[in-house]
């Protein structure tokens, strides 16, 4: 995989940095290192900086290549527009496979400024994103060896099932979650995707398509799907995967977004997966 990170100096960008060193060393993953220098406050298209002009981000630059020891790594600076902005445009533009970002922490300026840019590459990011828990860099981690998927039965939930069978160590376990949620009492919701008809069938499914050598564990939970997902996910996991959900407006809005709410309370880190 070649994966992209933002560098900026904060407690979350740090977290993103120890997370995308786990998933180089599980993947033999590249990584593009970006910093977006502040060029004042009117809007302006962002560009990429002269060897000169990004002397000014070397010394943070510099340092997050030493986190990530025995990684192939490239560097960029660039001037301008929205953080953001850029690392989702980048991410189409040279098709990366993945976008690693840390979650806001609770207090202070990181909680402005880092949780606005989480939002809008989770939001809006078409690739794969990864997001680090608040502290996650305060401790090394040696590897996937747990890895939990919130499964459906969706082609979105299948493009999350591959991904958490490829990332898992090879002697680790996935934990198979269905959430068998309450029925939606807005008819004009639509259909309740959410919540499968048959839970059992769903789990069932998943499990045949994973190789039979594979250590996985079916669970199927019981409530609202993000604070159940939150709550399975509380102790002893190192990565939940989560397929895209393609709601419209009016269904978000109505239904709530679980990536949404796992992004701001999980403490394991989360793999929200492109739409198929």
């Amino acid at each position: 995989m070649r994966l992209l990170v933002a560098v900026d100096g904060t407690a979350a960008g740090r977290d993103a940095l120890e997370l995308a060193r786990l998933l180089c060393a599980a993947t033999s993953s590249s990584v593009l290192l970006v910093q977006v220098v502040y060029a004042g406050p009117l809007p302006m298209e962002f560009a990429l900086l002269a060897e000169e002009e990004a002397r000014v981000a070397a010394p943070l630059i510099e340092q997050a290549r030493q986190s990530l020891p025995g990684v192939e790594v490239e560097t960029r600076v660039y001037g301008g527009g929205s953080p953001a902005a850029i690392l989702t445009s980048l991410s189409e533009e040279e098709e990366l496979d993945g976008i690693v970002i840390g979650a806001p922490h609770r207090h202070g300026l990181d909680r402005l400024v880092s949780g606005s840019v989480a939002v809008s590459v989770l939001n809006g990011a078409k690739c794969d994103v990864f997001v680090a828990p608040p502290g996650y860099a305060d401790a090394p981690h040696e590897g996937l060896k747990t890895v939990a998927l919130g499964y459906l039965g969706t082609p979105e939930s299948k493009v999350a099932l591959r991904r958490a069978r490829d990332l898992v160590d090879p002697d680790g376990e996935v934990k198979l979650l269905v959430v068998a949620e309450p029925p939606v009492p807005l008819s004009f919701a639509g259909p309740n995707v959410a919540n499968p008809t048959d839970p059992e069938a769903v789990l069932q499914e998943g499990l045949s398509l994973f190789p039979r050598e594979m250590n996985v564990e079916p669970h199927r939970l019981n409530g609202a799907a993000a604070p159940e997902l939150e709550k399975a996910c509380a102790d002893g996991i190192d990565l939940l995967v989560l397929g895209s959900r393609g709601y419209g407006p009016v269904k978000r809005a109505l239904l709530g977004s679980v990536s949404s709410h796992v992004f701001r309370h999980a403490t394991c880190p989360l793999l929200v997966t492109r739409r198929p």
